[in-house]
């Protein structure tokens, strides 16, 4: 005959154990380990894809801002590299870039854009800069490369070709790590 409840049943309620072993939290902690060891690389690689991907949108951009201004004000827009946010830099190193155009009726320069590269990026380009006429069409085609000195990801290198037509293509490259 069985029961329920009573002596018996209260026995074997004393015999159920609650909790983790040691055991158990050791192959726990050591499958976390595992996996954080394989993750951070991954993670390392894709914050510098962002970071150059981030960085390339943002020339493509300042590309795009600068030929519609010379054609919306039907006059010459300048895309070039600055030291101090008001005048062009004779300088192939973009650490910070302007868009500039002339204002026809002050005579006097309107800065249309200051950026600049976040740090551990580096980008480069033309030392006069790309200057875009009314039309916005260009005399010669233009190229801005955008880099971070890194092995990961293995095509550390963008580079944003301005077409004579004033129209940017991205393309990706590697350099080995180094920033060309």
């Amino acid at each position: 005959m069985l029961r329920y409840g009573g002596e018996g049943a209260k026995r074997q309620a004393v015999g159920v154990s609650r909790g983790f072993t040691l055991v158990e939290l050791m192959v726990t902690v050591a499958v976390v380990a595992i996996l954080a060891a394989v993750a951070v690389p991954a993670m390392t690689g894709l914050t510098n894809n962002s970071r150059l991907s981030g960085l390339t949108g943002e020339m493509v951009s300042a590309v795009q801002l600068a030929r519609s201004e010379a054609v919306r004000r039907n006059g010459r827009v300048t895309l070039c590299a600055t030291v101090d946010g008001t005048t062009c830099a004779n300088s192939t190193e973009w650490s910070r870039w302007i868009v500039r155009a002339r204002d026809n009726t002050t005579n006097s320069f309107q800065i249309e854009l200051d950026s600049a590269a976040p740090a551990g990026a580096q980008v480069s380009g033309p030392a006069a800069g790309i200057v875009f006429p009314p039309s916005g069409l260009l005399r010669t085609s233009a190229r801005i490369t955008v880099c971070v000195p890194t092995t990961n990801p293995v095509n550390n290198v963008r580079r944003v070709d301005v077409q004579i037509s004033g129209t940017p293509v991205t393309t990706s490259a590697s350099a080995g790590g180094q920033c060309p």
